[in-house]
């Protein structure tokens, strides 16, 4: 079989073409999904023993992009473990030094789960076991930043850099990927990057594509190269691990709710905080635990940074206040979302954000809001109300027409309609002398 695959690999045109350059395709029509930074790239290194750790490489990259803080500096952290990585090890080390991180692995050769990722802006991890620029076979992990009908790019991290990126069609790629007993693919959970804010000017890039003979970097020199990949540890079989416990198709598929296992929230909102660290987690905890902002739990994705960061900084975002909170729309095919909402404080605390919330929801209709002052349909001045139920409590006594049970439900249901003044008679008191009075009577 390797004899085979060693012959096919030097037919002409058995590999398609791909090309190296920079945050847009050859032909000028698309963008980078996940544009990460060049400052953010890192460089494949080797473990305690020498060997590779593009695996725990190509996983800081994801973490750098969805801004999952607990994963910056796996890389350096894995350089005191030994290097090469499949699944088993990766939810291992995944536990030892970020265990609260959510996260999914999937081995198989189902390409629409790494479309669905990129779809909802989040950047996979992925094997790859092919490119010109190296000349042969290897065993690699990557980052894949673009999956479109017409194209695919890598991130590679044996190659970092913004003008270093690898363009291909997307059949040349899901070959690539499922070298080396079948693909393998990382997905971290968090949410993405905030979108481009509307009112930033977008920058146009200058294109240096490169052709792939003329290459420094290649090495031509062996027939297989392996930067961090235990192939013998991988196989064809679909699989799916979330957080590291193994799942059946079906079983993952229910727990994410999403029957390609990744939920799909690319039409949800989002909700962006800069500011210092605690300032974030003040408002962060509300958003989550508040009684008036648990409505908006599930309508906005959430992300908290600090002014400095590349995520919002000069990229049109107002990075000033303490903190600032912008509210947008879900982002466009092109990555933009329009502003809905933008204060820079938190003075008013939950309820001030929830309303602002509120009016900022493209569906609010302020036909359907409710005046709660009109829900009560009894108007009386306040000294009135326990006197009233009193009175008729009373009067329902001496008439006999009410059993005690039904007078105790009636009395129950005035006092919910008509509201209690502080300084007004203890209605239950009078009731209580009331049924003692009724007792002594028998």
């Amino acid at each position: 079989m390797n004899l085979l695959f060693l012959l096919l690999l030097n037919l002409p045109g058995f590999y398609a073409d791909s090309q190296i350059g920079g945050r847009t395709s050859p032909d000028g029509l698309e963008s980078l999904v996940c544009d990460l930074p060049a400052m953010e790239h890192l460089k494949n290194t080797g473990g305690s023993d020498g060997a590779g750790l593009c695996v725990f490489t190509s996983v800081e990259h994801c973490a750098r992009w969805q801004n999952e803080e607990s994963l910056r500096g796996f890389q350096q952290k894995m350089r005191k473990e030994p290097g090469g990585g499949y699944p088993e090890k990766l939810d291992r080390m995944m536990a030892r030094y970020c265990p609260n991180t959510a996260y999914l692995q999937y081995t198989g050769a189902d390409s629409s789960l790494l479309k669905l990722a990129l779809h909802t802006g989040r950047m996979p991890a992925v094997t790859y076991g092919f490119s010109p620029r190296y000349g042969n076979r290897i065993a690699h992990m990557v980052n894949l930043v673009h999956f479109s009908d017409r194209w695919a790019c890598i991130l590679d991290n044996n190659f970092p850099g913004e003008d270093k990126y690898e363009w291909m069609k997307p059949a040349e790629f899901e070959r690539r990927w499922t070298l080396g007993n079948g693909g393998w693919a990382v997905f971290l959970l968090n949410p993405p990057p905030p979108p481009i804010p509307t009112s930033a000017p977008i920058q146009s890039i200058a294109l240096s594509f490169q052709n792939n003979d003329s290459q420094e970097e290649t090495n031509v020199d062996s027939k297989f190269e392996n930067f961090g990949i235990e192939q013998e540890k991988l196989d064809q079989t679909e699989r799916y691990w979330l957080n590291g416990l193994a799942l059946t198709s079906k079983q993952a598929s229910k727990i994410l709710g999403n029957a390609a296992v990744l939920p799909d929230d690319s039409n949800l909102g989002r909700i962006t905080l800069i500011g210092s660290k605690e300032d974030c987690n003040a408002v962060h905890n509300d958003l989550v635990n508040h009684p008036a902002l648990l409505p908006y739990k599930a309508k906005y994705l959430l992300q908290s940074y600090q002014p400095g960061d590349w995520a919002v900084k000069n990229v049109g975002f107002d990075v000033s206040g303490s903190p600032r909170i912008v509210v947008q729309e879900a982002p466009n095919a092109k990555g933009v979302a329009r502003v809905l909402h933008s204060q820079a404080d938190y003075a008013d605390g939950p309820e001030g954000l929830a309303n602002a919330l509120r009016k900022a929801d493209p569906n609010y209709d302020p036909t359907k809001d409710v005046d709660r002052r009109k829900l009560n349909p009894i108007q009386l001045p306040e000294w009135a109300g326990n006197w009233l139920v009193f009175a008729i409590a009373l009067l329902s006594l001496i008439a006999g027409r009410f059993s005690l049970p039904l007078l105790g439900l009636i009395a129950a249901f005035l006092k919910t309609l008509v509201p209690a003044k502080k300084e007004a008679p203890d209605l239950d008191a009078l009731l209580d002398r009331l049924l003692k009075k009724m007792e002594e009577r028998k």
